[in-house]
């Protein structure tokens, strides 16, 4: 091989003044030209996978139908997370229960999650976003960010997730449960989970609106062809 000009091949050398070695600028050159190896472990990607909201519902329709799971909906707060759960067939939310805001220990929160998804055969989540707010308000940055801490966790590797306007829900909650005078720590829990019925519910309400339309507009134009 011929040498770059500028250098010669030579040892490496001792210098005893500093007591270091210098090393021959030509194995200097080799260690820049080694193929770089990368530790593909570490560039796996663990996170959740969000998907815009009709993409959600329609992989669901995919599915089979016997095997077809349902979804969750969440309704993030600063103490609490209300929690909603579709039916087998995902036209109807049900109330479901309420998770304490482990904000120390997200780890906890993510087993109670992949505990849930186990049990329930869920196959995406659908999260309320105050979409009629600026994108950096306290509630929207809380519920990014409890999700992305969520995701990082590695435990929900590949779940599905969608925002969904959560707009009025919980003030039309607040109306119905203020005459019944409850104990405030029972009215925010109550609150929190009716509150992610009502997002996943209106999220279940526009997907099948939509896909009945999608599924009209295909029966019309093939009966015109």
């Amino acid at each position: 091989m011929k040498l770059l000009r500028g250098f010669q091949r030579r040892p490496n050398s001792y210098l005893p003044s500093s007591g270091a070695w210098v090393q021959n600028p030509i194995s200097l050159w080799r260690v820049f030209l080694r193929p770089l190896k990368l530790n593909t472990f570490s560039i796996v990607n663990w996170k959740m996978k969000y998907l815009k909201p009709m993409k959600l519902y329609r992989d669901l329709l995919k599915s089979n139908e016997l095997k077809r799971g349902r979804l969750l909906g969440l309704d993030v707060g600063d103490k609490y997370v209300g929690l909603s759960v579709s039916d087998p067939n995902n036209k109807i939310a049900s109330p479901l229960s309420v998770l304490m805001r482990k904000k120390t220990n997200i780890e906890l929160m993510a087993t109670d999650f992949q505990s849930l998804v186990s049990e329930l055969s869920l196959e995406g989540f659908v999260i309320g976003y105050p979409f009629d707010r600026h994108k950096s308000s306290p509630d929207a940055v809380q519920v990014k960010l409890f999700i992305d801490d969520l995701s990082k966790t590695g435990k929900l590797k590949d779940l599905k997730y969608t925002f969904w306007d959560e707009c009025f829900t919980s003030k039309n909650v607040e109306f119905l449960l203020k005459p019944l005078k409850l104990h405030p720590v029972q009215f925010k829990t109550i609150m929190d989970k009716f509150a992610a019925v009502g997002i996943l519910q209106a999220y279940l309400d526009f997907a099948h609106r939509s896909e009945g339309q999608i599924q009209e507009s295909q029966i019309f134009q093939n009966e015109n062809d």
